[in-house]
């Protein structure tokens, strides 16, 4: 059975004026109506979805791009011609009347909205969508400041794309800005880029640390690929000349966090921990813990990002990226905790949490097989950990010591980001053979099965 494409949270007392209702209603009916694409998109038989023939090799596809470069762009469906030739067919073309009808109810809120700017940049999203200029959309949301309601729609993340990890699915979603918590991320941005060192390779690396934005939002709907993964944060765009130009935008998603948190974080807490070390960390201090990993993780992003890194280490890329961006926002902790601006008992529930995070990514992973970087990003991390003598095991739970946790992180972002910035793809190769092993999570299986 196919997992639902489209995800509604119920959100309670949103600030929303009787026309910003309408605008979101409508908004809302235009990402549940992207999802029918992504259904079309999405299919786990086959390492390339419905992206490309399913009878193809990758062989076969490198050799078709050197005619025609556009089988390998990210918006495009690969089919077979009159000859059995490939070629390559824009979203814009192959989804025609669907997205006329996602772009139609698009243009109607715009109409309805009483915000010229945030009307303007849906039409612009809207025609997005027609013509294929998915970057004229990000652009014009990054160069505005941002809005109370939130609408990101289009093809985005390429994780159902495992022959190339190059192929964008189609996904919407619609929020309303949190204001309190919003504050919280943006006091822990802004330390965490004055805090950032010096870079590894400055010719390589892509800086645009005063442009990154940040905030929280309740949100009311994920559809489409966001809806299959249930992600708890989001950092947009993916493209590093883009980045470089306009900046990125952080979103971090609190109903998804909050069911992520009661469903999975919380209950791994207290299966891979002993029962005497859960009882110094309430659970408000493990929500705030885990909730800020998700800041850490998206901030870090973009201080992470070399320009070529992708070209290097291929395939690997995406379990670099993701980790390293993690264990970075941790590492930059240290300055929080010198200055005063989170606590020690704060600082060991971020860490805390990490681990827990881990073996969700290893769950997710069992259902969900396009995460495969995620989770074993995250086993270089508890590897590392074991290793190094942060974690030890006893009787099947972990027990920290935060002093060598600490210091095993800061070796283990080192080593992360050096790879990013120089490293090739044979580095990465060995490093990952050697460090990424899933058994560890395996071990645990006994004490997790009933979130399996």
């Amino acid at each position: 059975m196919k997992k639902r494409a489209v995800v509604h949270f119920k959100v309670k007392n949103l600030s929303l004026t009787a026309e910003e209702k309408k605008v979101v209603d409508k908004l809302v009916e235009a990402a549940e109506a992207i999802a029918p694409i992504y259904e079309k998109q999405e299919n786990p038989q086959y390492p390339g979805a419905n992206f490309y023939p399913h009878d193809v090799t990758k062989e076969e596809i490198l050799e078709a791009v050197k005619q025609n470069p556009n089988i390998l762009s990210p918006y495009t469906v690969v089919e077979r011609g009159k000859n059995r030739e490939l070629i390559a067919v824009p979203y814009h073309v192959k989804y025609k009347s669907q997205l006329e009808k996602v772009a139609r109810l698009i243009k109607d809120a715009a109409k309805m909205s009483e915000n010229k700017n945030f009307a303007s940049g849906l039409r612009v999203q809207a025609n997005a969508l027609l013509d294929g200029n998915y970057d004229a959309a990000q652009i014009y949301w990054l160069t505005m400041k941002p809005h109370k309601i939130d609408f990101v729609i289009g093809p985005i993340e390429r994780y159902n794309d495992q022959l190339f990890f190059t192929k964008c699915s189609c996904q919407a979603w619609v929020g309303v800005w949190d204001e309190i918590l919003t504050e919280d991320a943006v006091k822990f941005k802004n330390y965490i880029v004055s805090a950032r060192r010096k870079i590894l390779t400055p010719s390589e690396k892509v800086d645009f640390l005063d442009k990154i934005q940040i905030r929280v939002d309740d949100t009311l709907l994920f559809s489409g690929l966001i809806a299959q993964f249930m992600f708890t944060s989001s950092n947009l765009p993916n493209d590093v000349n883009l980045m470089e130009e306009h900046g990125s935008e952080v979103t971090i998603f609190k109903p998804s966090f909050k069911k992520k948190f009661d469903k999975e974080y919380h209950p791994i807490f207290h299966a891979v921990f002993e029962e005497k070390f859960q009882k110094g960390y309430p659970v408000p201090v493990l929500k705030l813990g885990s909730l800020r990993n998700s800041y850490l993780h998206e901030i870090s992003h973009p201080l992470l990002r070399y320009r070529d890194a992708e070209r290097r280490l291929k395939e690997y890329f995406p379990i670099f990226d993701e980790i390293a961006a993690s264990v970075y926002g941790i590492k930059s902790c240290g300055s929080l905790l010198l200055k005063d601006v989170i606590s020690q008992k704060e600082l060991e529930a971020i860490m805390v949490m990490f681990i827990a995070k881990a073996f969700s990514w290893w769950i997710t992973y069992l259902r969900e097989p396009g995460v495969t970087h995620y989770a074993q990003g995250f086993a270089i991390a508890i590897n590392f950990f074991l290793e190094s003598g942060a974690l030890r095991e006893s009787r099947g739970f972990y027990w920290p010591n935060f002093t060598k946790l600490f210091v095993s992180i800061d070796e283990l972002s080192d080593t992360l980001e050096r790879i990013l910035a120089i490293g090739t793809y044979e580095d990465a190769r060995k490093f990952i053979e050697k460090h990424a092993s899933l058994k560890t999570f395996e071990y645990f299986r006994p004490n997790l099965e009933k979130l399996l």
